[in-house]
């Protein structure tokens, strides 16, 4: 029967291997042997024997597994495997560089993952990703290991049982959570936002008035955001790095899977990382504007005396934090709003009460007063999400009876519950900002993971959310918007993302602007 399958599948041309040397044809039947033979011992005969264990996508070159497929689109993958589990949401395997990856898929298992903080860790996967990019083992050591002589050193007033790396995340929630610094970046950010949109609008009406969308979204999102947390002197020093940093982000993803010929997308993460270097030398008073976030990154670190080339190296996982995501959900929010008049004529009208008649921002009512604004963003999150939680098994631990194995990497994407229409009605494969307008409680849902979820559970989700509404409150407010090629990009599935789906290339959005004058 297998070999009846195999000859369907596999036709070689008449006398193929006839025509060649015996040497040859005996290498290309062990080969072939070989690979029977591995495929009926793993996805055969090993799960029957060990029926705890997640069942695996089958596949036929060992330890490439299904590296290729995923990476050209990891969405793909996922779908095959659902089917080849005859779309049963248990948890299940997919080789991956070498490596076994588990991915759980079904909402209740996920949640039970978040959970169990102690099984499932996060803190190892950050570790993992500041060596990814480049932290010495010296100063991995010092953030992360025992540490309640160096918090007295770096004179942090937190839980001294906590070492460096567990209190930065306590930092993160300080700057984006606790009202102080949440009211300073969303300040700061609507402050930018707003000169930087009147800067581009304006070299845009200078060159004929057009600028492609992704283009506009960058350098608003990005430049505002790397001047709300590290301030003015960043930028000034450096002008180009927004575009620096939005090359390396482009290519960023060959970071994580390793990927061969990769020199481009290093030398741009060493542009960016040089940028980063020259800045941290300057003295303090010509860095004035700088975070709450970015001053205790860099106090604690330099009280452990972490080296400069390590400290641009942490100072740049902080601007990917704050730039990996946001201006892409921003981007096809903008996308659908401009090209449904139903849609922007609901926005402009909700949005319109943020401003005061002399333009004075009420940044309290743009926040929690613009129920379409908010379900644009949640359903440009639902929709073109592409990113998964990540975890690190720290024991053997079951998930709905199969048996997840220590140090295992565990992955829970959100695509595939995003796309169930158990959760999210019968039109899930539609962009229908209005599902988390009807029900308001949808974004804060379990089953709604754009923000993560447990210990990983964004903490700059709101701050995310209202830098996209206020540039959306901005642009319709104060400029004439005009698409000029309307239509959706279609999505490149192709092309591989660490985050969201990107329109295919050549399809984006072309603008045309102007400022409003007071009669328009």
């Amino acid at each position: 029967m297998i070999v009846s399958k195999l000859s369907d599948r596999f036709t070689f041309p008449p006398n193929f291997l006839s025509s060649m040397p015996l040497g040859a044809t005996c290498i290309v039947l062990l080969i072939g042997i070989f690979l029977l033979v591995f495929r009926l011992w793993a996805f055969t005969i090993k799960p029957w024997l060990n029926p705890q264990q997640p069942r695996e996508l089958p596949y036929w070159i060992p330890y490439v597994g299904h590296t290729v497929r995923y990476i050209r689109s990891g969405h793909d993958v996922l779908l095959r495997a659902r089917a080849h589990l005859k779309n049963k949401r248990e948890p299940f395997a997919i080789t991956l560089i070498t490596r076994k990856m588990y991915f759980i898929v079904d909402p209740a298992d996920a949640a039970e993952v978040y959970k169990n903080a102690a099984s499932f860790a996060f803190d190892r996967v950050v570790q993992q990703l500041q060596r990814t990019f480049g932290i010495s083992e010296g100063t991995m050591m010092a953030t992360w290991g025992s540490s309640k002589e160096n918090d007295s050193k770096s004179g942090s007033s937190k839980a001294r049982d906590k070492n460096l790396g567990e209190l930065s995340m306590e930092f993160w929630r300080t700057q984006l959570v606790r009202q102080e610094g949440y009211s300073d970046i969303e300040s700061k950010l609507f402050q930018h936002v707003s000169a930087i949109l009147d800067q581009q609008v304006s070299r845009a009406e200078a060159t004929g008035g057009e600028i492609s969308l992704s283009k506009l979204t960058t350098e608003v999102i990005i430049g505002a955001a790397l001047r709300a947390f590290f301030g003015e002197s960043l930028l000034e020093m450096q002008p180009d790095l927004v575009e620096t940093y939005v090359a390396f982000d482009k290519e960023s993803w060959k970071l994580w899977f390793r990927w061969p010929f990769s020199k481009s997308m290093y030398a741009k993460k060493a542009a960016v990382e040089d940028s980063l270097r020259k800045w941290i030398t300057l003295p303090q008073e010509r860095r004035l504007g700088r975070s709450y976030i970015v001053k205790m990154v860099e106090q604690t670190q330099r009280a452990l005396g972490t080296p400069d080339p390590d400290l641009a190296k942490i100072m740049n996982l902080l601007v990917y934090v704050v730039n990996a995501n946001t201006h892409k959900p921003c981007y096809w929010a903008l996308v659908h709003l401009l090209n449904t008049p139903s849609l922007l004529s609901t926005i402009q009208d909700e949005t319109a009460p943020a401003f005061l008649e002399d333009g004075t921002p009420n940044l309290s009512y743009l926040r929690e007063s613009t129920p379409w604004t908010s379900g644009l963003f949640h359903e440009a999150l639902r929709y073109y999400s592409a990113s998964a939680s990540i975890r690190v098994a720290t024991c053997p631990t079951f998930v709905s009876g199969k048996l997840i194995p220590a140090n295992s990497v565990v992955f829970l994407p959100f695509r595939p519950q995003h796309y169930d229409a158990c959760i999210f009605g019968n039109d899930v494969d539609s962009f229908a900002p209005g599902r988390f307008v009807k029900d308001k409680r949808l974004s804060n849902s379990p089953k709604f993971r754009a923000f993560s979820g447990g210990s990983s559970y964004c903490p700059g989700r709101v701050v995310a959310r209202q830098e996209c509404a206020i540039f959306i409150a901005l642009l319709l407010r104060k400029y004439k918007v005009e698409v000029v090629n309307p239509g959706i990009p279609e999505r490149d599935f192709r092309t591989p993302t660490k985050g969201f789906v990107s329109p295919k290339a050549g399809e984006d959005v072309i603008l045309r602007l102007g400022k409003k004058t007071s009669s328009t």
